[in-house]
C-alpha cells in the first residue's frame, strides 16, 4: 500500500520540478540566444525481490520493484535559434556555434549567446546587468561613440574608419560541463577555444523555445499533477479509514 503512496509522492515532486523548468523556458521565450532546458526524470535503482528460503542460502528471485521516481538532471538544447533583424547598432547575432565572453565587475567571466549589447557609461560594449564584452584578445571593447559599423566577423569600426576591435567568440569541447545561470549566461571550468564565427550585425538570435510545445508540456504536466493529487487524497482517506477500523478492534 505504501509502495503506491511513495510512488505518487515522488512523482508529484518530480513533476513539480519539470513544471519549473517549463515555466522558465516560457519566461525566456523572448530572451535573445536563450537555449531550451528539458527536465529528465528517472527512478531509483530497481530493488530485487527474492523468495525467503531458510533452508538454503540460495534465494529465488521473484520480481523487481521501483519505489520512487526522482529527478535525474536538466539538459540544455544548444541548437541554433532563428534571426530577428533589429537595426540596433549594438545588436549582434551568432550564426554558428560558440559564445560571447563577458567580463563581470569582479573580473570573473561568463559566456552567453545573448548579443543584445549596449554602450555603457564609460563607452564600452556591454551586456546589460552582466558586464563588458571581450574581444579576441580577452580585452573589453572600447567604443566611445555610437556611430559604429561591423562586418560578419565581428570587426567593429566607426564612421571615421577607426578600428575598435573584434568581438571574441569562444567554444568548448564539452557542453555538458557548462553551468547555466539564471540570467541566461554560462560558467565553466574548462578553458575556451577562440573560434572563427559568423556574426550578423543589427540582429539578434531568437530563443529556440517553441511556445506551442511548452504550452502542451505545461498542460500535460498540470494534468499529471492533478491526477496524482486526487489519487493521493484517496490514499489519505483509505489510511484514515484503516486507522479508524483498527482502533475499533
Amino acid at each position: 500500500m505504501f509502495h503506491g503512496l511513495y510512488n505518487l509522492t515522488s512523482q508529484m515532486i518530480s513533476e513539480n520540478r519539470n513544471m519549473n523548468v517549463i515555466s522558465n523556458n516560457m519566461v525566456n521565450i523572448t530572451t535573445p540566444g536563450y537555449k531550451k532546458d528539458t527536465f529528465v526524470a528517472t527512478t531509483f535503482r530497481e530493488a530485487l525481490l527474492y523468495q525467503q528460503n531458510h533452508k538454503s542460502e540460495k534465494r529465488t528471485q521473484i520480481g523487481t520493484t521501483q519505489m520512487m521516481r526522482t529527478g535525474k538532471l536538466t539538459t540544455t538544447n544548444y541548437t541554433q535559434g532563428g534571426f530577428q533583424v533589429t537595426d540596433e547598432p549594438f545588436d549582434f547575432a551568432l550564426g554558428s556555434s560558440g559564445f560571447f565572453k563577458i567580463q563581470k565587475a569582479d573580473e570573473s567571466v561568463v559566456y552567453t549567446r545573448n548579443g543584445s549589447f549596449y554602450m555603457d557609461d564609460d563607452g564600452y560594449l556591454a551586456l546589460q546587468g552582466v558586464g563588458r564584452v571581450l574581444d579576441t584578445n580577452d580585452q573589453p571593447i572600447y567604443l566611445g561613440r555610437d556611430d559604429i559599423t561591423a562586418d560578419n566577423k565581428g570587426n567593429i569600426f566607426d564612421e571615421a574608419g577607426d578600428y575598435h576591435g573584434q568581438i571574441g567568440v569562444f567554444d568548448f569541447d564539452n557542453y555538458e560541463a557548462l553551468s547555466k545561470n539564471d540570467n541566461g549566461t554560462y560558467t565553466i571550468e574548462e578553458d575556451p577555444t577562440l573560434v572563427k564565427a559568423t556574426i550578423q550585425w543589427k540582429a539578434l538570435e531568437t530563443s529556440n523555445v517553441s511556445a506551442i510545445e511548452e504550452m502542451t508540456n505545461m498542460m500535460s504536466g498540470q494534468r499529471a499533477l492533478q491526477s496524482a493529487a486526487q489519487i493521493l487524497k484517496m490514499y489519505d482517506q483509505l489510511n484514515s479509514k484503516i486507522v479508524s477500523e483498527i482502533g475499533k478492534l
